[in-house]
């Protein structure tokens, strides 16, 4: 059994597309709570969430989940799957992409396939996503954030290959871009989240 899997909080597995659909738009997950970078702004964020979603990916989308895998190893994670909600809120949930477990306790693992860019961290969207995965999982000791640069090259088979060996930076909760990012939207999340209810019972129009 998975380090996420026994904190006993999983809400659904992506891998079962019925059983995710069934919880993503109740819940507040890494992918939404990325997006909240103003606070004044939670009347937009309740219409995006409420808003069809139509987006099923695009081929960065899909070279990023081919590559996923060989991240994975290389940061020594094992696979998730599971949609984990934080100990004291159901409707707030994060599924990152792995665990790394060692002795006792895990670190959480985020991966990104970055196509003909060279970078040296997350965006301020994506450390906003991992500090929301931390928050949701306050059990995790850290987080490793694993990201392989893609360059094309039309001998491989999928037509990418890494420029260098994949980058490998940690973050923990005292570190200051996380702590900033935390401060910013868990006050977010909560008025999104309470504005939802109202919305979904019809007592204020979106």
């Amino acid at each position: 059994m998975s380090a996420l899997a026994t904190l006993d909080r999983t809400l659904a597995d992506s891998a079962d597309r019925d059983s995710w659909l069934a919880v993503h738009d109740k819940v507040i997950g890494s992918s939404t709570a990325g997006k909240f970078a103003k606070p004044g702004s939670v009347e937009t964020y309740v219409r995006q969430i409420l808003a069809p979603r139509t987006f099923s990916g695009n081929a960065s989308t899909q070279s990023g989940h081919r590559w996923e895998p060989m991240l994975l190893a290389w940061a020594g994670a094992e696979p998730n799957s599971l949609f984990i909600h934080h100990p004291d809120n159901d409707r707030f949930a994060a599924t990152v992409d792995g665990a790394i477990p060692y002795g006792a306790s895990f670190a959480i693992a985020e991966t990104k396939a970055k196509h003909n860019k060279v970078i040296t961290g997350p965006t301020p969207y994506e450390i906003r996503q991992l500090a929301w995965q931390l928050y949701c999982i306050p059990e995790a000791d850290y987080a490793a954030w694993v990201w392989g640069e893609l360059v094309e090259d039309a001998t491989e088979p999928q037509g990418w290959r890494l420029r260098r060996d994949p980058q490998t930076l940690l973050f923990d909760r005292e570190t200051p871009a996380i702590a900033a990012a935390t401060a910013l939207i868990v006050p977010i999340a909560h008025e999104v989240l309470a504005a939802l209810n109202a919305a979904r019972l019809q007592e204020v129009p979106f």
